[in-house]
C-alpha cells in the first residue's frame, strides 16, 4: 500500500490544537480566580463562558489532530499488508483519509466515542449506550449524526473526482465509519445506512468489497495518476 500524507497541514493543525488547549486552560483559571471577588464577578462569568467555548473547540481539534497515536498512523497500521494496488491519502483534499484501490474508494471517518453504538430508525437518530455521562457532557463524546457527515464526504469525493477528470463509479465510493475507541462496541442488530465498524474490522471490510467488485490494477493506476501529490502543501 502506498501512503501519502500532507505533513505540513497535519503539523499546523496539531499545533493549533495545542495552543487552543493552553489558551482555554488559562482563561478558565483566570475566570476561577476572578470568581472570588465580587467586584470582578461579571468578568469571571464572561471568562468562564469564553473558556468553556474555547475548550470545546480545542477538544474537537485535539480529537482530530492531537491524539497519539495519530489517526493516520492508526489506519496505516491496521491496513498494513494491503497490496500495492491500494493508496491511502491522509489530510489531503477532499477528506482527511481516503483509501483507493482495486476494491473501490473508501472514505475512512474515525470516531472516538465509547459505549455501544446503535441506530434508532424510528427516531432517526444514533444511540450510544453504556457511555460515561460526564464525558458526553464535557468531553464531546456525544454521538451526533455520523451519517450526515458521511453523506457530505461522499459528495465532496464525487465532486473532487469530477474536477480531476476521474470517471469513478459512484456506487464504488464507500464511507466507512470507524470507531477507534477500544471501549466502543457496534450493536449487531442496528441497521446503519453506511458501513459502521470497530477498528479491528477495517481490513476485513476492504477484503469483503474486493470479493464483491474488483477493479483492474490498470484502472486504479490510471485513476491515482490523476490524484496529484501537489495537494500536499
Amino acid at each position: 500500500m502506498y501512503i501519502y500524507k500532507n505533513e505540513k497541514k497535519f503539523k499546523k493543525n496539531k499545533l493549533i490544537s495545542q495552543v487552543l488547549t493552553g489558551i482555554s486552560f488559562a482563561i478558565l483559571i483566570v475566570g476561577a480566580v476572578l470568581a472570588f471577588s465580587e467586584q470582578y464577578f461579571m468578568f469571571s462569568f464572561v471568562a468562564l463562558l469564553i473558556g468553556v467555548i474555547v475548550s470545546q473547540i480545542s477538544i474537537t481539534m485535539t480529537t482530530n489532530w492531537g491524539r497519539e497515536p495519530s489517526n493516520d498512523f492508526i489506519f496505516n497500521v491496521k491496513l498494513k499488508g494491503l497490496s500495492d494496488n491500494f493508496s491511502i491519502y491522509h489530510y489531503m483534499d477532499p477528506v482527511d483519509h481516503l483509501l483507493v484501490g482495486t476494491a473501490g474508494a473508501f472514505i475512512l471517518l474515525p470516531f472516538f466515542q465509547a459505549g455501544t453504538i446503535g441506530f434508532d430508525p424510528a427516531k432517526g437518530r444514533w444511540t450510544q449506550k453504556k457511555a460515561s455521562i460526564f464525558m458526553k457532557i464535557f468531553g464531546q463524546e456525544g454521538i451526533g449524526r455520523p451519517d450526515i457527515e458521511a453523506s457530505g464526504a461522499i459528495e465532496a469525493v464525487k465532486n473532487y473526482f469530477a474536477e480531476k477528470g476521474i470517471d469513478f463509479p459512484e456506487d464504488a465510493i464507500h464511507p466507512v465509519l470507524v470507531f477507534i475507541n477500544p471501549k466502543a462496541e457496534i450493536d449487531p442488530d442496528a441497521e446503519f445506512k453506511y458501513d459502521t465498524i470497530p477498528l479491528e474490522k477495517i481490513k476485513d471490510l476492504i477484503r469483503k468489497y474486493a470479493k464483491e467488485n474488483r477493479f483492474s490494477p490498470e484502472f486504479i493506476d490510471e485513476m491515482t495518476d490523476k490524484l496529484p501529490l501537489d495537494d500536499i502543501e
